[in-house]
């Protein structure tokens, strides 16, 4: 009897995060020989491929850096009728792939949550990490870091859309699918953790890719861009780069270190968008 599930993760330079996701799915209560793990090699420059294969994945190597291809040539070597994708950085609990399956059974399109953890005593770029990542549930999108899909629907849609250069290649794939009628399930019983980061560069780097992908997206499905991120006030003045957080985020109107690291942030952002606008006219202009 075949894997009744795949679960597919894209990873680069991942040989140490790789082997607390293996025991995580190790631990799951869905017996270990109903699922394969998939694991895309995404142009890594250390051990990600050999401590994938020493645990039992199918490993999958794209040298172009990308997620939305890599996690294509995963799912084109996948065997299981059904895909399960998360990230390498995340730990699903033991429940999680049992959960997702539930409705997965009859639903094409199904997300879990991402419930996202701190240290002990988070720094600030943990708290300002945690005022908003994740945060988005019952929505017609959800990312992949816990994400369920049918292969019959993955492949009516064609798959993920490996134009996109940065993230937001999820966002695209659940509206796509719903436009398809696929519409998105939630079963916020199908838990995976991902850790906050500990680091201001990595919350730069997604804050500049997304506000980048958003603008492309709001090209392709006249998505809500964010335009915000074009008012250069919020950097000097006021608190609207903590305010715009929502829930949690009158705490850290009093922190001016938390504050400062927002409007960084914000700059970020602003970055993202200002080169989503120009790159096209660069390119059109060579």
């Amino acid at each position: 009897m075949g894997a009744r599930v795949s679960v597919i993760t894209t990873v680069r330079d991942g040989e140490h995060a790789l082997p607390a996701l293996f025991d995580a799915l190790d631990a799951q209560t869905l017996g270990r020989d109903t699922f394969e793990v998939v694991v895309i090699d995404n142009a890594s420059r250390d051990g990600t491929a050999r401590v994938a294969r020493e645990r039992g994945a199918v490993v999958v190597t794209e040298p172009v850096p990308g997620r939305a291809r890599a996690r294509n040539r995963g799912v084109a070597a996948a065997s299981a009728p059904l895909l399960a994708f998360t990230d390498a950085d995340c730990i699903p609990r033991p429940d999680w792939l049992e959960h997702l399956l539930e409705p997965l059974a009859s639903q094409p399109l199904v997300a879990g949550r991402v419930v996202l953890t701190t240290s002990e005593r988070p720094n600030r770029v943990e708290r300002l990490d945690s005022l908003w990542r994740f945060r988005r549930e019952w929505g017609e999108w959800a990312p992949t870091a816990n994400l369920g899909m049918q292969r019959s629907a993955f492949d009516a849609i064609g798959g993920f859309d490996a134009s996109f250069r940065h993230i937001g290649e999820d966002v695209d794939l659940c509206l796509r699918a719903h436009a398809a009628g696929f519409p998105l399930v939630w079963c916020t019983d199908a838990v995976v953790e991902h850790p906050a980061e500990t680091e201001l560069r990595p919350v730069l780097r997604r804050s500049f890719e997304q506000a980048y992908s958003l603008e492309d997206l709001r090209r392709r499905h006249d998505f809500n861009s964010g335009e915000e991120w074009r008012h250069p006030m919020p950097l000097v003045r006021g608190s609207y780069a903590v305010d715009r957080f929502g829930a949690g985020a009158a705490d850290a109107r009093t922190d001016r270190g938390l504050l400062m690291l927002a409007r960084l942030e914000y700059a970020g952002r602003m970055a993202g968008s200002a080169w989503a606008l120009v790159r096209p006219r660069l390119a059109r202009s060579d």
